[in-house]
Parts: C-alpha cells; structure tokens; sequence
C-alpha cells in the first residue's frame, strides 16, 4: 500500500539523470543530471536530438544514441559536461546500434540493432564500449515481434522486453549475456524492459501505471501502486535499498520520485510542468 504521505526530500548516495520529453512533438528537450532530493540539476549537452542516456556503472560516462555521418543511428560517449569522449565505430555497412546498456564492468554496451534494408536483422546486439567494436548477436525476435534491451545483472545474464509495435508492452525474458535461447520471465502485459537489482535476484519493472519487483523465478515479490498515480520507468538505486521512477498524474507530465521497494517512504525529487522521463541512478563520481 502507498504511504499516507509524501516525506521531506532527501538526499540520498548517488546522482540521478534524466531526460525532459516533449510528447506532443515526441521530441526531448533536454537530459539533465541532479543530486536525488532534486538538488543541483544541471543540463548535460547533447550531441543529437535523442535523451534517454545512461550511466556506466563507474559513474564517469554516459552512452546516448548519436546521429552517424552516414546517416545511420549510432552511439556517443559523453562526460557529465557534454564532452563527447568518443563515438562509436559500427564495423557492420548497414546495422544503426544505438547502445546505452552497460554491462556491470562497463566493458561492453547492448544496443538495439536494425537494417534498413534487411528487417531480419533487427534484435539485440553487444558491442565494445571502447570503440563499438566485436559485434555480436543476442537476440533474434520472431517475425513481428521487436527486442527491447533491459539490463545486465551481476552474474552477466540479461533481462529484455520482447513486444509489438512502437514500444508496447510485452513479457519480459532473460538469456545469457554471452548468448543462447531466451526464457520467459514474466509473461504479461509490462511497460518497461526491466531492470536488475544490485545482487541480481529480482528484476523491476513496470505495468498499467504500477510498479513490479519480480523474482527471477518469476514470482512477483512487491507490486507499488499509487492512487491516482500512473508510475514508470523504474531503476535501482546503486546500493539496491531504493528505487527511482517517473509518476504521472495529469497526462503526459510526469515528475520523478524515489522510494523503497515496497513503496514505502516515497520522496519527490522533480516539481516542474515538464514531463521527467528515462531515470538512470548512477553512483557519484569518483
């Protein structure tokens, strides 16, 4: 059950990024990084059109999707400030690889891969995150079906959403970070892709507004629902004690709160007109 009230906010370990979504012109206005009360935020300069980042596990970089000079979707490296550290090569001719899915030991990022002209090459794919290269496939969707990439848990397997259409809902299944067949998870209508808790024993999600913790048995373990809140997007926070995650209650404007994974001591962190979107908890620089 949600708590009777919303708590003071508060700081806790770690920093938080997000992105401003404009949904009228399915645009992003811009990626921000702040301190988890709030506090602090600064805007992180993008180097295309597309938010939606994500931090390495180290804390110092930050993959977004980046527009090739070729023309095809690909993969940017990025400081804190902005700073393009480096752009990743595609050795593929026709493969887009925007990848911002960091393994634990931040040596190789996931990407959602697709060929303009070949439609059977769309699934997962991982790649170096030093240069982009040693292309490999993970996933191979059936017909019809899309691969939406998820997460790495600490003991390299990987968690991905396998839906219809323009980012629907689907069940959620795991396979070996390494390779092999795909298992189903959780078999239901989920929003989100997943995310692993730190210790990789339980997965968070999300689905019609409510946020899940699933077993990787498969077991729902807590299921948080609002009242009169759509909830979404949900992450770990690096110590795996809280989760963060965007709450929408007028449309499509939705702010970020933290909470522990029962739902309890729930804390605000955004109070803007905008809609907070595509949360990443990441520890503080070292």
């Amino acid at each position: 059950n949600p708590p009777a009230s919303i708590t003071a906010p508060a700081v806790f370990a770690g920093r938080l990024l997000f992105s401003r979504f404009i949904e009228a012109t399915h645009t992003f206005a811009g990626m921000f990084v702040a301190q988890t009360d709030g506090s602090a935020e600064t805007a992180v300069p993008l180097p295309w059109t597309e938010g939606g980042g994500r931090w390495s596990f180290a804390g110092t970089e930050i993959a977004v999707p980046t527009l090739l000079a070729d023309g095809r979707i690909g993969t940017a490296i990025i400081a804190v400030d902005g700073t393009v550290l480096r752009v990743l090569a595609i050795p593929d001719a026709t493969l887009n690889l925007p990848c911002t899915t960091w393994s634990r030991n931040d040596a190789r990022l996931a990407c959602t891969g697709w060929d303009d002209s070949d439609a059977s090459r769309l699934g997962i794919y991982t790649v170096s995150a030093l240069d982009g290269s040693d292309v490999q496939r993970l996933t191979t969707p059936p017909a019809g079906m899309q691969d939406m990439p998820g997460d790495y848990s600490s003991d390299n397997q990987f968690v991905f959403k396998r839906h219809t259409g323009e980012e629907g809902p689907g069940p959620l299944m795991l396979v070996d970070a390494s390779g092999g067949e795909p298992r189903l998870l959780s078999d239901g209508s989920l929003e989100d892709p997943g995310r692993f808790s730190p210790d990789g024993n339980a997965v968070v999600t999300s689905a019609g507004g409510m946020l899940m913790v699933i077993d990787l048995d498969g077991p729902v373990v807590h299921k948080l629902a609002l009242e009169g809140m759509y909830a979404f997007g949900p992450v770990w926070s690096p110590d795996g004690e809280r989760l963060a995650f965007s709450v929408a209650t007028n449309g499509p404007f939705a702010e970020i709160y933290t909470s522990l994974p029962d739902g309890t001591d729930l804390e605000r962190v955004t109070t803007t007109a905008e809609n907070e979107i595509l949360v990443d908890w990441g520890v503080s620089s070292k």
